[in-house]
């Protein structure tokens, strides 16, 4: 056997075939998804030495866009390329219909290269990556010590700039805060209850709304800021009060 596709890409898929109606979809057994492994290390062979640095080139249809890639059918005669997920014909931009052919295809095109990464050139940067790690622990101790070991060496190859995150879930939902090392601190989401987004936004204090009004709706107040930050802040209540 070959090796693992994820082992030649970045993406581990849970399906083989795309299903191609709606009815087709309904009998998958397992739901339709990908795990993708980001900072990933590919062979040289399976994806361009270096980022794109240029837009991708996407399907024209509203409810789709998905991305030019090596699975799409193109016609070199009509510069038409057809997208395997919604079969919409779309028509290659002038820069590209002047100079593709079957001997001169761009790198999103090329069969081996399925995984392809892109530098925006209108983008701002984003600002140093983030990783959230979410455990289940509703596990054996053995297996959680097992992970706690990986996880540790994971960080370790982590770029020094990252932001890292820690979810843990079981019974109730835990959103640890990672910036205390002498206490630990954790929001609690009740496991048996539905949230929205902006609830939970509330919840961990992040929707920029005051801590004040974060309190009146029973959440708790967001994270402590610098200690500079706190002094102006219990001046600013108290000038509330004293209005008040």
């Amino acid at each position: 056997p070959g090796p693992a596709p994820e082992e030649e890409g970045a993406p581990r898929l849970s399906f083989h075939c795309w299903p191609s109606s709606r009815l087709e979809a309904t009998r998958c057994v397992a739901p339709i998804g990908a795990l993708y492994t980001p900072l990933k290390k590919l062979p040289p062979n399976c994806a361009p030495p270096s980022a794109l640095q240029y837009d991708p080139i996407r399907c024209s249809t509203a409810t789709c866009h998905a991305v030019l890639n090596p699975y799409c059918q193109v016609d070199f005669r009509t510069k038409l390329w057809v997208c395997p997920f919604c079969l919409t014909r779309n028509h290659f931009p002038p820069h590209y219909a002047e100079n593709i052919n079957e001997t001169n295809l761009p790198a999103e095109l090329i069969p081996q290269f399925a995984t392809c990464e892109y530098e925006l050139p209108n983008v701002p940067p984003a600002g140093p990556p983030a990783f959230v790690f979410c455990i289940d622990t509703c596990a054996h101790v053995e297996e959680l010590t097992e992970l706690a070991d990986s996880i540790q060496q994971i960080l370790n190859l982590l770029p020094g700039d990252s932001l890292v995150g820690l979810v843990t879930f079981g019974t109730n939902v835990q959103v640890h805060e990672l910036g205390f090392e002498g206490i630990p601190k954790a929001y609690v989401i009740r496991g048996n209850k539905e949230y929205g987004p902006q609830k939970v936004g509330q919840l961990l204090g992040c929707t920029g709304t005051s801590a004040l009004g974060n309190q009146m709706n029973g959440a708790p107040p967001p994270p402590p800021g610098a200690p500079g930050q706190q002094q102006q802040q219990q001046q600013q209540q108290q000038q509330q009060q004293q209005q008040q």
